[in-house]
């Protein structure tokens, strides 16, 4: 048992190597430098001088850590010394560098297919994108609860930014919060034509009744007494469960055309989430 101990972790240790060495660094900093200025976290007049420590950091963090709600505590102690000529406290940083983790942990989880590793183009392995332990691809039934559960989630984000959007008083934050309620019909209708074609009852997977049952009766009830950033506050609570909800999604071994439809609607929760929370952020500067 101990040298089957010892074996493991040696084996282990050559394929968190071989992924690292599957990085491309100057690819990686090639991406983000030409897209920094669009993520939903950066702030206006901030240069990639401040943005790029934090995309490096994120990349090298992955290298070392397996997963980031663990990770998070050493992560912030030790920006200080990986943040050079940045600007960035940590929260302003840590986006950014769960951007950057996000994009090369599918390497660190799935191996497979690298050949299109930082050219732009989507992988052609679907065990690549959603991290699946084995190339066994989930059974029909076990795509259709994962869709459900997907659609509850976007019906629930619906009705949830719905709410919030009744109740903020700044304009501006009444047409966000609508946009985004907006983003989750549209995930929500995507994901019901998915379902269709693995034989699931697109009448099912959350309601707004089965919202009002999950927690949003309270919620909705208490907001008329909240101010901006409450609000916000409790837009990012939902936003919380809803990127665990697909993160844990992608774990599992999904038909190549349903891990493309999760992982960019994931990422479009994760830009969602960022956008709340700077937005909170800012409410409470402010």
């Amino acid at each position: 048992m101990a040298v089957g101990g010892v074996v493991g972790a040696v084996v282990g240790g050559l394929a968190g190597r071989a992924a690292g060495e599957a990085v491309n660094p100057s690819a990686e900093e090639a991406h983000w430098r030409g897209r920094y200025t669009e993520e939903a976290y950066y702030e206006e007049g901030r240069s990639f001088d401040d943005y790029g420590p934090a995309y490096r950091y994120g990349i090298e963090a992955r290298s070392r850590w397996g997963d980031w709600d663990e990770a998070q505590d050493s992560l912030a102690s030790e920006w200080e010394s990986w943040r050079g000529g940045s600007s960035l406290d940590w929260e302003q940083a840590r986006p950014a560098s769960r951007a950057a983790w996000d994009r090369v942990d599918p390497i660190y989880r799935g191996g497979g297919d690298l050949k299109n590793y930082g050219t732009g183009m989507p992988s052609t392995d679907s065990s690549l994108r959603t991290g699946a332990a084995d190339a066994s691809v989930a059974d029909t039934g076990e795509v259709r609860e994962t869709l459900e559960d997907l659609l509850e989630v976007c019906r629930d984000g619906e009705y949830g930014f719905t709410a919030c959007a009744e109740q903020v008083k700044r304009p501006d934050l009444k047409n966000i919060l609508l946009q985004r309620a907006q983003d989750c019909r549209r995930g929500a209708q995507e994901l019901q034509q998915c379902m269709a074609r693995y034989g699931g009852d697109v009448n099912e997977g959350g309601s707004v009744l089965g919202a009002l049952h999950r927690g949003w009766v309270s919620v909705k009830a208490s907001l008329s007494s909240y101010d901006d950033k409450a609000v916000m506050e409790e837009a990012e609570r939902g936003e919380d469960n809803a990127l665990a909800r697909y993160r844990r999604a992608l774990k599992k071994p999904l038909p190549a055309d349903v891990a493309e439809i999760v992982q960019r609607q994931c990422e479009g929760v994760q830009r969602n989430h960022d956008q709340v929370r700077n937005l909170r952020d800012q409410l409470a500067a402010g």
